[in-house]
Formats: C-alpha cells, sequence, structure tokens
C-alpha cells in the first residue's frame, strides 16, 4: 500500500458541509464537550436560548441549551472521522442508526442560526401577556373567555376561567387561544 503525502494547504481546507452529525454529551457538559471538540479541528454547532433562572432569591437570565445534552457536528462525505468523536471528554455518544451515524440537514442547523442574535437564539415575541382576556378555540372549552394568569414553558399558558358559576385555573396550550 502506498501511501501518498498531501501539502498541508490541502488538509486544512474543510470540504463544504452538508450534512451534521447529531452528539449526545454527558449532563450539563455541552460547553465542555464543545471546547474539546473544537481543539480536535471539529465545527461544532450548541445552540442557546435565553431564559429566566431562580437561584437563591436571584432572577436573572442566562443562556441555557436549547436541546440539553445535544450538540451538532459538521460531516462531510470527504472526511469521515466520526469515530473519533465518541472518545472526546463530554461525548457520551454518536446518534445512529445501526451502525451509521443519523445526519441532520444543513437547512435545519441554517434555520436556527438565521434566528440568532449575538449567539443565542432569539423565541418569537410572545403573543399573550398575563391579564389578558383570551377566548379559547376548540376542544371542550370552545367559545368561553378566560384571564392570563400565568405564561409557562412549553407553551402552557394557566387560565382563569368561570366554568359552572366557579372560578377554576386551566391549564392550556397557546395555540388553541387567540386574545380578545
Amino acid at each position: 500500500m502506498r501511501v501518498v503525502d498531501r501539502p498541508l494547504s490541502d488538509a486544512l481546507v474543510m470540504p463544504p458541509v452538508r450534512d451534521w452529525l447529531v452528539l449526545t454529551t454527558h449532563p450539563s457538559r455541552e460547553e465542555y464537550a464543545t471546547q474539546h471538540l473544537e481543539r480536535q479541528g471539529f465545527t461544532v454547532y450548541y445552540p442557546r436560548i435565553m431564559k429566566r433562572v431562580r437561584h437563591a432569591r436571584r432572577v436573572y437570565d442566562a443562556p441555557r441549551p436549547l436541546f440539553p445534552s445535544y450538540l451538532f457536528v459538521a460531516h462531510s462525505p470527504a472526511v469521515s472521522r466520526w469515530r473519533v468523536l465518541m472518545s472526546t471528554y463530554g461525548v457520551r455518544s454518536v446518534v445512529r442508526n445501526g451502525d451509521l451515524p443519523s445526519l441532520i440537514g444543513n437547512d435545519f442547523i441554517e434555520a436556527l442560526r438565521a434566528r440568532e442574535v449575538e449567539g443565542v437564539l432569539r423565541l418569537p415575541e410572545k403573543p399573550f401577556t398575563i391579564g389578558q382576556e383570551i377566548r379559547i378555540q376548540g376542544g371542550a372549552f370552545d367559545g368561553l373567555v378566560g384571564t392570563i394568569l400565568e405564561l409557562r414553558e412549553n407553551q402552557r399558558i394557566v387560565v382563569l376561567m368561570n366554568l359552572l358559576n366557579q372560578k377554576s385555573k386551566v391549564l392550556l396550550k397557546a395555540d388553541g387561544l387567540s386574545p380578545i
């Protein structure tokens, strides 16, 4: 077998990215794994969003992972060193389908990156506010009116409604509500 030496400049040119590998990390080790992957020369995407954190009687906004315990690493067919990823500090495994890694298209990653502002994804503005009157659309409460008491994560909203002449709190999805 003959080994062909390539000039160093050819080895540093990264072929165009078409797909991304999905990696799972150890709990809360996304940043640690990202640093070690980048030291090895991989292109890593670690999407984060701003979340409200309550700790020790303080409330502040801090960047948190959009997909906890997951990272994306650029993959091109010309560079197939994906097994090296599994021995990187902080990385638990490569998401696979059988023996081959599962891939995500570049368009998904680019859509996420398009929503970033200063390295953090910005969620769309919330159409609802606490104290706002809303009307329920569809389901068992179709057409009823209520008042928003609380906005929770995952598009859940606590609504105060008058059911059978009694005030009741109901947890609803935001997509089934419309402002009055």
